[in-house]
């Protein structure tokens, strides 16, 4: 006779239930100091293994790593160039998984971020990511990611303008005492490359020359300047993305040097007295002297200059003008004693203009002015 096996109670469930929980909670209770001691010496075991193991990585937050444009040239090549955006590009934030043994020593400078400009194909508003590598894998592992990596860049065409004429354009005066030569240049005219859209409107390369420091303490003069660009009619443009090369040249530049020599200067006068010799003819009289110019400017060293700036200097003609038996207006030309020690000397020539009148005429304007 076969035996039937009912269907346990739920009084029976709950039982078996308890008994099942007390099971549970004895086999965790019985030793249980010993089992909390494996536990702790388990996770101790576990770190020092960790620690011993100098090949495991570890992930660590990389701050401040540089960041380098790469492949311009290959853009430029393509007849673009980015305009805005790059400005914003400096450093990045990455996270790496550094071998244990080099993580204290991970920094910034063991990675590489780039930002890759030759993936632009098209003018216009343009994403690029940016991207990064250790320098050392094996030292210093892989860049699991790269925090804001993506930058938004603004794209033109690139265009070139050669042969943009410079222009020095004075300010200040020249301080007294002081003779200054003609203004010279390094470069008397430029090549441009830039976006296309301002290289076109390029008329003019200037530089702005204050005349006010020359000083004769140190000759020649000269000063590295920078240089701005303006269209034909007179507005600054935007050069900030200009590549700027002497004309010809293959080198950019970012100044021009603008030199002057100076001397010491001082005005001399000519002597009036020793530029005639003889006297009219007889009834007539000389009735005025013009001498141009009154002065000469000379310059020099202050050791040559030095005699001509005492009182009663002056220069003097090789020749006079003779007027002897003249009874007309006489103009000459006349050959001034110059110094040879001189650097400037500014005429070594005066036009002397001698007006002869009759006696009565000349005698008649002296009593008309006293």
């Amino acid at each position: 006779m076969m035996k039937n096996d009912a269907a346990p109670t739920p009084s029976e469930e709950k039982a078996k239930a308890k008994s099942l929980g007390k099971k549970l909670l004895d086999a965790l209770i019985h030793n249980w100091g010993w089992k909390l001691g494996s536990i702790a010496l388990a996770i101790c075991l576990w770190g020092v293994l960790i620690t011993q193991d100098s090949a495991l990585p570890r992930t660590k937050t990389i701050e401040d790593v540089r960041v380098s444009v790469t492949n311009s040239a290959v853009l430029r090549s393509n007849g673009l160039i980015v305009v805005s955006g790059l400005e914003d590009v400096n450093t990045v934030t990455l996270r790496a998984s550094v071998p244990q043994k080099n993580y204290t020593a991970a920094a910034a400078a063991n990675y590489i971020a780039r930002l890759d400009v030759s993936q632009i194909q098209t003018a216009g508003e343009q994403t690029l990511k940016i991207t990064a590598t250790a320098a050392n894998a094996a030292q210093y592992g892989t860049v699991l990611e790269v925090v804001n990596p993506d930058v938004k860049l603004v794209v033109e065409e690139y265009g070139t303008l050669s042969g943009v004429p410079v222009e020095v354009r004075r300010t200040g005066e020249i301080p007294d005492g002081i003779y200054a030569t003609a203004v010279t240049r390094s470069v008397d005219s430029v090549d441009i490359s830039g976006p296309k859209s301002l290289v076109e409107q390029a008329v003019r390369c200037v530089i702005n020359y204050d005349q006010s420091t020359l000083s004769l303490n140190r000759n020649p003069n000269s000063v590295s300047l920078p240089f701005f660009f303006e269209d034909a009619e007179g507005n600054v443009l935007d050069s900030t993305n200009f590549t700027v090369n002497p004309r010809g040249s293959a080198t950019s530049i970012q100044r021009i040097t603008v030199t002057q020599n100076v001397y010491a200067m001082t005005r001399v006068k000519v002597d009036e007295s020793s530029l005639l010799k003889g006297e009219p003819a007889e009834g007539y009289a000389i009735s005025n002297i013009r001498v141009i110019p009154t002065s000469i400017t000379l310059a020099g060293s202050e050791v040559a200059i030095a005699p001509y700036r005492e009182e009663g200097a002056a220069l003097f003609p090789y020749d006079p003008v003779d007027i002897s038996g003249q009874s007309r207006t006489v103009s000459q030309l006349l050959y001034l004693n110059t110094p040879n020690n001189m650097d400037y000397i500014s005429n070594n020539t005066v036009q002397v203009v001698v007006t002869i009148l009759p006696e009565e005429f000349v005698k008649l304007s002296t009593d008309s002015n006293p």
